[in-house]
């Protein structure tokens, strides 16, 4: 017989299992996650998990304070001794050259802390102290967030899981959802591998992949998908695990860095990528040329990596939509179907906050953060969210 739960979440990533942990915490719904694989095995398992306030679209800003929040009181609010999110308190610096940049970064430093974000600008003396391997000779404006930092997104997403199980949530692993099941323009369920599951409620939580079911129903989402490369590198001695993170506006494609284990420096981008057709066939070759140009740009900003080496490299997915933000809530149209889609490489911080702002619109409950902004409808409508910084992850 086909099994019947309240909820269905279609993805066992950070993002579906922050919503199943939030439908049952705050509705006690009988919630089912289901995975095509294992657990944490899509576009989280690449993720860099950086956690940071700084965007320039207020509610962004607002929702990541809230994870922020949340990742500071982890065990509290899963109500769990024994949930890890590996979460480590490195602060978050952002630099912007003369220009243009320099005075979106200050804006945005003012706007966020009108909406409860802990930033503000601190100047080139102030930043090496913080961070004394940096060079900010080129810096017009800099700005810094004392409570960011970086998690783990295995030990993040698991622990979000296994609090949604000790609430009766069941998980279901190598079960890829083939199709959603529609009655009379209304959800019912979803169609898997491993038979039917009703529910009246179902969230797509799939990123990349979510056309493989939108497109079953005849919803056309805008959605592309890019291929970002992450290189991890070593120089010297080891790389302090609380140093903070960086974000450099001076550089064409939005670099970044952080700390990662084993005293290595992780470092990516936050502009397009490149473009694909299908996340499960991406190229896994990171070519010469991309990591020469990275090392060079990681020299220029901490002189002491000169002479760095590459320690590790890999590639993972980033699902785009238009305005480079996500989609959130209810379809319009179908009754029942919530999506999430296009968060663009910025899921991760976004997953507490985004996991219960959904439970409390899918639960008709005042939301933390007003995320009508986020609705499928504004690509037609043309209310987009537009960053001040154009295309990148930090809108």
């Amino acid at each position: 017989m086909a099994e019947t739960f309240d909820a269905i979440v279609v993805g066992a990533g950070v993002i579906g299992a922050s919503t199943a942990f939030h439908l049952a915490k705050l509705g006690g719904l009988k919630v089912c996650v289901i995975e095509r694989g294992p657990v944490c095995s899509g576009g989280t398992a690449k993720s860099c998990a950086i956690v940071r306030s700084h965007y320039s679209v207020p509610t962004n800003t607002q929702l990541t304070v809230k994870s922020i929040e949340m990742f500071g009181q982890f065990q509290d609010w899963l109500e769990d001794n024994d949930a890890e999110s590996g979460f480590t308190n490195s602060g978050y610096i952002i630099v912007a050259p003369e220009g243009d940049f320099a005075d979106t970064l200050a804006n945005n430093l003012a706007m966020q802390a009108g909406v409860g974000a802990d930033t503000f600008e601190i100047s080139k003396e102030e930043a090496l102290e913080r961070h004394p391997l940096l060079s900010v000779e080129d810096a017009k404006v800099i700005g810094y967030e004392p409570g960011s930092g970086y998690a783990d997104p295995y030990l993040t997403t698991t622990s979000f899981l296994n609090a949604a199980r000790r609430k009766g949530a069941t998980v279901k692993t190598e079960c890829a959802a083939t199709s959603l099941v529609l009655e009379g323009g209304k959800v019912m369920g979803v169609e898997t591998a491993q038979g039917t599951l009703h529910a009246d409620t179902v969230v797509v939580a799939i990123g990349p992949w979510s056309r493989s079911l939108t497109g079953g129903i005849g919803l056309d989402i805008p959605l592309e998908v890019s291929r970002h490369t992450v290189l991890t590198l070593r120089s010297g001695e080891a790389y302090g695990r609380t140093l903070p993170i960086v974000k450099d506006l001076a550089t064409d494609n939005k670099m970044y860095f952080r700390p990662a284990t084993g005293g290595v420096v992780l470092a990516g981008t936050g502009d397009h990528g490149d473009s694909i057709t299908n996340a499960d066939s991406m190229d896994e070759n990171v070519e010469d040329d991309f990591i020469l140009y990275m090392g060079e740009l990681v020299a220029h900003r901490m002189p002491s990596f000169a002479e760095a080496q590459l320690t590790d490299s890999w590639v993972g997915a980033y699902d785009i939509t238009p305005d480079w933000n996500p989609v959130l809530g209810f379809v319009p149209g179908i009754g029942g179907l919530m999506v999430n889609f296009g968060f663009s490489g910025h899921g991760f911080k976004l997953a507490p906050s985004i996991g219960k702002v959904q439970a409390q619109t899918a639960l008709g409950l005042a939301t933390d953060v007003d995320i009508s902004g986020y609705g499928l409808d504004r690509f037609e409508t043309g209310r987009l969210l537009t960053g001040a910084y154009g295309i990148g992850s930090i809108s």
